[in-house]
């Protein structure tokens, strides 16, 4: 061996462990961190990660998911861009406490106060919100109360408009009459299928194959908790309140000069395209991305929601 080749040798021997080092430190920078934040005595988990002088990104949830949906494209959008990212339960949803229904009201004006004032107290001012199904009335009450402390909203699967929602585009039908006044029956059968939710076995659950059996789990083990389904059942009773609000947010969507991303899984019955397109009513130049997945696009596919999102981070000036 030349004097040259053992001086390459050790050289490299030395930079090895300079780049493993760099390598685990940018791992660790991805990895998203994790607590329980008091708001007005309720423990509400949440998840956060990136850097404190990145662009702040909110993620609010569907159901009957809960943060847990938002793991995977948190990482991979911190990893892209260093942006903040924070996601966190709702009462009752996930790792949160659960309080009793009698005395903690399940509307979508409750969970919104709840969501404010964890922002406040996480010292949250300004962000960017991304919204999917119960996601998105939550976080339209946010932008109507503080339109001046959102820089930009990204919608995935959450209308407000009924062109994407088909079981309450009749006025007579099952759901609408329910909203105007509660129909025990429907109760039941939510109650009956939370009661039904069984451990994520191969047998069991159909669902783990796409979303995984973690989301599944985590389902299942938050809603069979004592006073959940009551709680759920209040909360969806409640959802007429959005649909009543849908020409205020319109409105309110014309009105705000902030860029605009619609993500949509296609295959979603519930939550269906024309609902992606209506956006574009209220904001021509909203960018809108279809996806061949179903309701859950963040679990199903991760990695193609999180490299829009980080595109249209960089593309933008979300501080």
């Amino acid at each position: 061996m030349t004097s040259r080749d053992f001086g390459r040798r050790i050289a490299a021997i030395a930079v090895a462990p300079l780049f493993c080092l760099a390598l685990a430190t940018s791992a660790a920078a991805d990895r998203l961190q994790y607590g329980w934040q008091k708001v007005d005595g309720i423990n509400i988990f949440y998840r956060e990660g990136g850097s404190a002088n990145g662009p702040t990104i909110v993620f609010l949830h569907g159901t009957p998911a809960s943060s847990i949906q938002y793991e995977s494209v948190m990482e991979q959008v911190v990893a892209a861009t260093g942006a903040h990212v924070i996601a966190m339960d709702y009462p009752s949803f996930g790792y949160s406490d659960a309080p009793d229904h009698q005395t903690y009201k399940y509307t979508f004006d409750g969970i919104a106060v709840t969501v404010a004032r964890f922002l406040e107290a996480r010292k949250i001012e300004r962000y960017a919100l991304f919204m999917q199904d119960y996601g998105v009335p939550v976080g339209f009450r946010l932008i109507q109360d503080k339109p001046q402390a959102v820089t930009a909203i990204m919608v995935q699967n959450g209308v407000i408009h009924l062109d994407g929602f088909p079981v309450a585009q009749d006025p007579n039908g099952e759901v609408r009459r329910h909203w105007q006044e509660r129909n025990p029956e429907v109760d039941r059968r939510r109650t009956a299928t939370t009661a039904a939710l069984k451990f994520p076995t191969a047998e069991a659950a159909a669902d783990s194959a796409t979303l995984g059996p973690d989301a599944v789990l985590l389902r299942m083990v938050s809603e069979q908790r004592p006073g959940v389904i009551e709680a759920r059942n209040d909360l969806w009773f409640d959802y007429g309140s959005n649909v009543a609000r849908y020409s205020q947010w319109q409105s309110l969507l014309k009105s705000l000069k902030v860029p605009v991303l619609v993500v949509w899984g296609d295959r979603d019955k519930f939550f269906t395209t024309p609902g992606a397109k209506a956006y574009l009513r209220d904001a021509p130049l909203a960018e809108v991305h279809v996806l061949d997945v179903g309701h859950f696009a963040t679990l199903e596919a991760p990695g193609q929601v999180a490299g829009l999102i980080a595109d249209f981070v960089k593309r933008h000036d979300l501080h």
